[in-house]
């Protein structure tokens, strides 16, 4: 977990109030913020508004643009006022208001981390569901893959020979060994991935279809419409009309 804000004693405070169930980091500006997520992996990050240079608001907005942490959930603490504007425009799971209790607060947390493993869950067992008999080996095999596939959603030209060469191993070779494990081609399972993704997204976040089609590389929201559609029986306005989020308020 992440909490972040220019208040020391605040930040101490939360800490000793979540540290004897959650890992805590703690950064007072959005530099250091940002460091500890490409560095650490969090679950949640609690943000005040006042982050010196910038506020929580600016670096919540940031997060939800990027395909690679829009799925963690943020909890603003606000003052109330226009804060609280600032707060849902920016695409927060969560704004509350101080003060408030800290019972309150962890049952916020729970919440929105149960509410996200659900989803993860769900699209993890999506993903494998086209595997043979299991084995770790074969896990072990597809869940790198899936590591290299979501770490590079975003390029358009992902394809089976870049997934070759990230898991350092010849088109041939590659090929052998995914029809091993799998009943989809690499273009297949890219696609799957991509699809996947953007489900999470609109799951778990308010980003209109166009964007959310770019943060998962498509480049035509025609194609992705259509593909969406066919994997998942809706189109992408259907699915995030079912599954819009909901932003606590306290």
């Amino acid at each position: 977990m992440l909490l972040a804000g220019r208040d020391k004693s605040e930040l101490n405070t939360l800490s000793r109030l979540l540290d004897d169930t959650y890992d805590v980091f703690t950064a007072q500006n959005e530099r250091t913020a940002l460091y500890i997520l490409k560095t650490r992996s969090i679950q949640l990050i609690i943000s005040n508004m006042d982050l010196g240079h910038t506020d929580g608001s600016e670096l919540c907005a940031q997060l939800k643009t990027s395909v690679h942490y829009a799925h963690i959930p943020v909890i603003l603490l606000i003052a109330g006022g226009s804060s609280r504007i600032k707060g849902l425009d920016s695409g927060a799971d969560a704004c509350m208001e101080s003060p408030f209790s800290g019972e309150y607060l962890r049952a916020q947390i729970k919440n929105l981390l149960t509410n996200r493993a659900r989803i993860k869950d769900y699209f993890a067992h999506s993903l494998y569901a086209h595997m043979g008999s299991s084995s770790k080996e074969k896990e072990k095999f597809l869940h790198k893959l899936n590591d290299f596939i979501s770490g590079n959603l975003q390029n358009i030209d992902l394809d089976v020979d870049t997934l070759a060469k990230l898991m350092n191993m010849s088109r041939p070779t590659f090929y052998r060994k995914l029809k091993s494990v799998s009943d989809l081609t690499p273009n297949e399972l890219i696609n799957v991935a991509r699809l996947n993704k953007a489900a999470e997204l609109i799951s778990t976040t308010g980003h209109k279809v166009c964007e959310i089609a770019k943060m998962v590389g498509f480049n035509s929201q025609s194609n992705f419409g259509k593909a969406f559609l066919k994997r998942f029986h809706a189109t992408p306005t259907e699915y995030q009309q079912m599954t819009a989020p909901t932003l606590y308020i306290a």
